[in-house]
């Protein structure tokens, strides 16, 4: 049997990548360095150029979209920090993000064994999650929100913004309008508030 050649170029990203469609598609209980070689029409022993095992794939798959997707919501929010616009463009980032990239929702919510601590502001939680908490803590302070309701704001903003995006990112789910209707910055806040 002839051996696949080793692939030149960017052959880390492509594994990951790949990796992620996998997981995706089949589940974490079948991935494998093999699958992902294969996926990448490498040989099965050009992943561990990169990785050494399985679990720092998929590591380096969580690191990969996290970086991605801290990068796209802090260019959102930059030079808006504490004021109402900036929960806005935050959530439009978020919800942009996954319709751009539908498969790093799936993964990171449900392969990827991210965590995120709705009841705890101080716990190390996901750094997205921590960040949009963070800048809508910021508006809820400079509005004069009783602290007591932060923690009820933040999870309606943050579960409309996700549920969004889980439905925008559903395959099964068809909508022709524009989801921006639904999430204007006046109507959000005033809402929540």
């Amino acid at each position: 049997m002839k051996e696949k050649p080793y692939h030149h170029g960017d052959l880390r990203n492509q594994l990951i990548e790949a990796g992620i469609k996998l997981i995706n598609t089949d589940g974490i209980n079948s991935f494998s360095l093999r699958k992902v070689a294969a996926e990448c029409k490498v040989s099965h022993t050009a992943p561990y150029s990169h990785f050494k095992n399985i679990d720092e794939l998929v590591s380096a798959m969580g690191v990969h979209v996290t970086e991605q997707f801290m990068d796209s919501l802090r260019t959102s929010i930059q030079g808006k920090e504490g004021s109402h616009e900036a929960i806005s463009q935050l959530g439009q980032a978020y919800i942009d993000f996954f319709i751009e990239h539908p498969q790093y929702f799936q993964f990171l919510f449900y392969h990827s064994g991210i965590i995120i601590d709705l009841d705890n502001y101080n716990s190390d939680n996901y750094p997205p999650f921590a960040l949009f908490r963070t800048t809508a803590y910021q508006i809820f302070r400079n509005s004069g929100l009783p602290e007591a309701e932060f923690s009820h704001q933040l999870i309606s903003l943050w579960s409309m913004v996700h549920g969004i995006a889980s439905l925008l990112t559903n395959n099964g789910v068809r909508y022709s309008g524009n989801w921006r209707d639904f999430f204007a910055a006046k109507s959000v806040f005033k809402e929540n508030k």
